[in-house]
């Protein structure tokens, strides 16, 4: 029997405090529903570039729990283990220590190896930067970051209002949005194009990608022979060789639930993790087919999963920065069809985040995600609803924005709407101050009974950083709104897609380093042909 973990959650995390118990102090007015729903929200103390503030963030597992899914990782590593299709990562898997059977590719991982690759991945703070290495993001659990994409097969077309293939010039343009909307900090393949050759779908996809945008970049390659050429093609955009120290781009590997790492996911990361770059485990259990039904043991799952990536990620290049991904989906029993936008999907996004802060990894959720087909009020409420169980969590990245129907449509009217709820979630989970600059004592003592504030200095000075400013939420009069048009949300969110592309101007590569991009994808294309 394994002795169970200490256990050691990051400091920072809200799961480390516990909260004030009134029975402990003789006093028994709070109700165990009241204590519960403290339990499930409470506010975190973080500092801010000025000053600290309090934000909001929600929890719902125990210290205790987190402990419990943490020991169950273990005993399922190490004793029943996990499938790996590639023998070059099952002899490094055996060289560091695992049990490994060659013939089926189990390799089951010893707890000491776990613990010694969590250590070695989070030796140091992930930065993420943008392609000049100017600016970057410290994912350290005080914001959430937010990814476009991702991987999407069809767009509705604007014009049309029809679902099509998605093709090369819509991830352009998509790329191009996503560069001028302040709410989409990271640039992912918003779908895969299907007009080009599938082996070189997403080399044409990261072509068109990195002449669209400036910003940090997130990929997903196939394989490692695919792979290595976006590395190439990234080497090239950013006029340098080294990836590591300012990193341009993530890159993602998935699992196969349940417990199975195939050749393609396993050899990539591989590749990633040899290249240096920030390498993003994203697994996806299905609650009720690939995992069990409950939404713990779908949190087991995930977590070996990733864990097990990980420790060959590690094996591979010490230190190498991982990213604890998470897709919690459940299966409509009635539908027989995956629902990636349930409140158990929200419920799990917020455990998986606690998880990943136990072991001190930044991490990334999938969302804000729908599983509507159109643009109606259920895409508005489950994006919504998902979106704030993320921020809620304080997970570090989301990745999704621009996606609907399950994440196999994307509109350029959707990405803007998810640019702004982003937005107004990003104002809520901040908080607000209470100081002697906020309270504003003095000026409600200037200003006196029967006075107003719209003129004063103070009001101008505090406008931006108090109140949320929205781009294309309606907030005009009636008799106004008809006069602009009475337009809706979508055709809103249409026009500023539309402006953007006609207006907005990205940080352009240099015409050889784009001929040389398109020579890397035929190069590609040819080699797969001999």
């Amino acid at each position: 029997m394994l002795r169970k973990p200490p256990i050691q959650p990051n400091k920072s995390s809200p799961e480390t405090r516990t909260p004030p118990n009134n029975d402990q102090r003789g006093k028994r007015t709070t109700s165990t529903a009241a204590r519960s729903l403290f339990n499930t929200f409470s506010y975190r103390l973080v500092k801010h570039e000025r000053e600290p503030s309090l934000e909001l963030r929600a929890r719902v597992l125990s210290v205790d729990e987190i402990g419990e899914i943490d020991e169950a990782t273990i005993q399922v590593l190490s004793e029943v283990g996990v499938s790996i299709a590639s023998e070059k990562a099952c002899q490094i898997l055996d060289a560091a220590g695992a049990q490994v059977d060659h013939k089926t590719g189990i390799a089951k991982i010893p707890e000491d190896l776990v613990r010694r690759s969590i250590s070695s991945s989070v030796r140091t703070p992930l930065d993420l930067y943008d392609r000049s290495g100017e600016s970057f993001m410290r994912l350290e659990g005080k914001r959430t970051y937010n990814v476009s994409g991702f991987d999407a097969t069809y767009t509705l077309d604007s014009d049309t209002g029809g679902r099509r293939p998605s093709t090369k010039r819509d991830v352009g343009q998509f790329a191009k949005i996503a560069d001028a909307l302040p709410n989409i900090h990271v640039v992912g393949t918003e779908a895969i194009p299907q007009d080009v050759p599938a082996r070189s779908a997403e080399l044409h996809a990261v072509e068109v990608i990195l002449n669209n945008t400036s910003k940090h970049c997130h990929f997903s390659p196939s394989d490692a022979e695919v792979a290595q050429a976006v590395f190439r093609m990234v080497r090239l955009a950013c006029g340098r060789d080294d990836l590591t120290s300012k990193p341009p781009i993530t890159s993602m590997a998935s699992p196969t639930s349940p417990l199975r790492w195939e050749k393609s996911a396993i050899e990539t990361l591989m590749e990633t993790a040899a290249a240096g770059i920030p390498l993003h485990i994203i697994s996806q259990p299905i609650a009720g087919i690939t995992a069990p039904i409950t939404l713990a043991g779908v949190l087991l799952l995930q977590n070996v999963e990733t864990l097990a990536g990980l420790v060959v990620a590690q094996l591979v290049r010490s230190g190498t920065h991982v990213i604890y991904g998470y897709v919690p989906t459940v299966l409509d029993m009635r539908e027989a069809n995956a629902a990636i936008a349930s409140p158990e999907g929200a419920i799990m996004r917020i455990a998986s985040a606690q998880v990943a802060k136990h072991y001190g990894l930044p991490c990334l959720s999938a969302g804000p995600d729908t599983d509507a087909h159109v643009h109606d009020e259920q895409t508005a409420w489950e994006k919504a609803m998902t979106g704030f169980a993320i921020y809620l969590s304080g997970a570090d990245l989301l990745l999704n924005p621009g996606m609907f129907s399950s994440g196999m449509i994307v509109s350029f009217e959707q990405l803007v709407i998810d640019n702004e709820i982003l937005g107004y979630l990003e104002r809520v989970v901040r908080g607000m101050r209470a100081n002697k600059e906020t309270l504003a004592v003095d000026l409600v003592r200037k200003v006196g009974h029967g006075g107003q504030f719209l003129k004063e200095l103070h009001t101008l000075r505090q406008l931006k950083s108090e109140h949320w400013i929205p781009s294309i939420t309606c907030r005009t009069s009636f008799g106004r709104w008809i006069n602009k048009g009475g337009h809706n949300i979508v055709q809103s969110a249409r026009e500023k897609a539309l402006r953007i592309l006609r207006e907005h101007h990205p940080r352009q590569l240099p015409e050889s380093a784009r001929e040389k991009l398109a020579r890397i994808v035929r190069e590609f294309e040819a080699g797969s042909k001999a």
